[in-house]
């Protein structure tokens, strides 16, 4: 296939030209946009002036390629070969890369406002709406309001990715890796969750009408103000997940039976397991606590005044800013808690762990 071969296959519709050979071929000044080219050896031709938004050259060669004045905005280029290309005024607005990706020597990305697709990566604000992310690894990556609607992200790591108020709206997290990720206040309305892992995750002001959790893992997951009403939660695991008088349930679904806590004042926990669970502001006032496991748990700002903590395990327990006012600690463990940072008038510390 010659270059005039594929535009007229692209005139008609075709957009996959994966691994085809191209080297030299003249691209100037037309649009492709939107066309699949990943593993293809277009190394050597002339893209100038060329629309190319949206297209994939994942894992293609465009060494020496001309792209002067190119349009590759959100294209992607993730372990794409750019050396020796020649990026004059090229416009890379919202492309995807990552560390395999190979640019000219001194050509900066990130001054293009390219986004890098890797661990730790810092997006807030990024658009990203319908955009193919599967099987990315974006753990640790700051997502913050973000824009994700319609973007495919299955099998996607984000794992303790912060996606606070990002709008994840109709997209696919079908088996992603959402463990201990921060989404509160994210729009995941009409999500697609199937199977995905949950676990400590933190969706507390999270909209999630319409998602489907079929098979969900929220085992320890903070559900605080969340509105699963419309939710399906067939098969989905709750166990250890924390919720409080705000959060939604659909109609006649019953958290406490799946294995799920309500944090409110007065709430009975004995024996609870909360080990690692976010208790971040929780109202516990005169709940009763009695042998609650709640080891490396983050009561920070938590209230717990007048609440019955009698032989609780509060080993490594965050308690900054906590009220524990008037609280009954006796028997319980407090090994590497530091009740300095915290509100104690008139507790009960009567315990062998201090």
């Amino acid at each position: 296939m010659n270059a005039a071969t594929l535009l007229e296959h692209y005139a008609i519709g075709e957009r996959d030209f994966s691994g085809i050979d191209l080297s030299w071929a003249d691209f100037r000044q037309v649009d492709l946009s939107a066309a699949d080219f990943w593993e293809a050896d277009l190394s050597d031709a002339d893209f100038s002036e060329a629309n190319l938004a949206g297209t994939s050259f994942k894992a293609a060669k465009l060494t020496r390629a001309n792209l002067v004045e190119t349009t590759l905005t959100a294209a992607d280029l993730r372990s794409t070969d750019l050396s020796d290309a020649t990026l004059h005024a090229v416009n890379l607005q919202q492309a995807l890369y990552d560390r395999m990706t190979r640019f000219p020597e001194g050509f900066d990305p990130a001054i293009a406002n390219a986004y890098l697709i890797a661990p730790k990566s810092v997006l807030q604000n990024a658009i990203l709406t319908h955009t193919d992310l599967s099987g990315a690894d974006l753990s640790d990556a700051d997502l913050r309001h973000a824009n994700l609607q319609q973007a495919a992200l299955f099998g996607v790591s984000l794992r303790q990715a912060n996606l606070s108020a990002a709008v994840l709206q109709q997209a696919n997290l079908q088996e992603a890796d959402l463990q201990q990720a921060n989404l509160s206040g994210a729009n995941l309305t009409e999500v697609n969750l199937t199977e995905a892992n949950l676990q400590r995750a933190d969706l507390s002001g999270t909209t999630l009408t319409d998602a489907d959790l079929t098979g969900a893992n929220l085992r320890k997951a903070n559900l605080f103000g969340a509105d699963l009403s419309a939710a399906t939660l067939q098969s989905a695991t709750l166990q250890g997940a924390v919720y409080d008088s705000r959060t939604q349930f659909p109609l006649d679904y019953r958290p406490e039976q799946h294995g799920a806590y309500l944090i409110a004042p007065h709430a009975v926990l004995h024996y609870a397991d909360l080990r690692h669970v976010s208790l971040s502001g929780a109202d516990l006032t005169e709940a009763d606590l009695t042998g609650a496991n709640l080891s490396a748990a983050d009561l920070w700002g938590a209230n717990l005044t007048q609440a019955n903590l009698t032989d609780a395990n509060l080993t490594d327990a965050n308690v900054w800013g906590a009220d524990l006012t008037e609280t009954n600690l006796c028997g319980a463990t407090l090994t590497g808690t530091d009740l300095q940072v915290t509100a104690l008038p008139d507790a009960l510390l009567d315990t062998p762990g201090l």
